[in-house]
């Protein structure tokens, strides 16, 4: 069974005739007649009956050409894919990100690769810190965007920056009318504590405080950056909290303001471990490293976020 004969019997079947089926493949009718010809012996039963001139089906045809239509939409299916993997470099770009950076760097970051890749398709999951490193792992997903993994197995990663903690609070404290923030102006503060996540950890944070020796109230905590903006948008405390969720917040009645000593810790893109990256991954990871470089440069200047 030959794919040239059974691509004359579908296409008989699609069109009714021998003729039209004989213009789609570009041959004579001959050529398709004899094609059947050669099916139907090899098939041992026969495809049409002649009445009164035209081509009729017989049931074992109209049986035969459902699993003949499945074959050819999955040949489809295969060139549909080839094409995507020339236009596209590869199929859907598939990012897992924190919370904070799907709404940080990453939107801009997409919109720059969607203006030269503007056939590929990008999939984003927002997941919790140990979430993405199980996806890495288990090769569901091409980049995992986040603070620095522990040394895990099956995952690789590469640096973007080392970021620092600023200060967040209400824009009705009066700590906003300082350029930057000391941990003896946390001094009698209720200070949002930031919660560990996985084998994540924020002990940096906690020990800065805990080494200027000053009193402070910890009476909130959460994992989540934007929880932890929504709470200094209650006025309910203070936060010393990555920057990335910031942007959104400050439209909402939260004012930033750099920390010192800085308190900073890495972030990266990670892959899944020994799988080559596709053009379109390599491509999205420099976009991605030059817009979290501007994050840098433009938001931490002496009142960041500050219009």
């Amino acid at each position: 069974m030959k794919h040239r004969q059974l691509e004359a019997f579908r296409n008989v079947m699609r069109t009714g005739t021998t003729a039209k089926a004989a213009d789609l493949m570009c041959v004579t009718q001959p050529a398709v007649s004899r094609l059947i010809g050669e099916l139907e012996i090899y098939l041992n039963f026969k495809l049409f009956d002649r009445v009164k001139g035209r081509l009729v089906p017989t049931p074992e045809a109209l049986k035969f050409f459902n699993g003949v239509e499945r074959f050819f939409i999955g040949i489809d299916e295969l060139e549909n894919s080839a094409k995507q993997i020339r236009e596209q470099g590869g199929g859907a770009l598939k990012i897992s990100a924190t919370p904070a950076l799907s709404t940080g760097v990453l939107p801009k970051a997409i919109e720059e690769f969607h203006q030269t890749h503007k056939k590929a398709a990008v999939e984003i999951e927002t997941a919790p810190f140990s979430q993405i490193a199980l996806r890495l792992q288990t090769f569901q997903t091409d980049l995992g965007i986040a603070h620095a993994f522990p040394d895990l197995p099956g995952i690789e990663q590469m640096t973007l920056a080392n970021v620092a903690h600023i200060c967040a609070m209400h824009e009705t404290h009066p700590l906003t009318r300082k350029d930057v923030i000391t941990p003896e102006d946390l001094a009698g503060e209720n200070v949002l504590r930031i919660m560990p996540q996985g084998n994540m950890n924020w002990d940096d944070t906690q020990n800065v405080l805990n080494e200027a020796a000053i009193q402070f109230r910890s009476d909130f905590g959460t994992q989540s950056s934007h929880t932890g903006y929504a709470m200094i948008a209650q006025n309910l405390a203070i936060g010393l909290i990555e920057p990335f969720a910031a942007v959104p917040w400050c439209r909402n009645g939260v004012v930033v303001k750099p920390f010192e000593p800085k308190i900073e810790y890495p972030y990266v893109v990670a892959t899944p471990e020994d799988q080559p990256l596709s053009r379109m991954a390599r491509d999205f990871i420099k976009i991605l490293r030059n817009h979290v470089k501007t994050f840098e440069r433009e938001n931490y200047q002496a009142s960041p976020f500050e219009s």
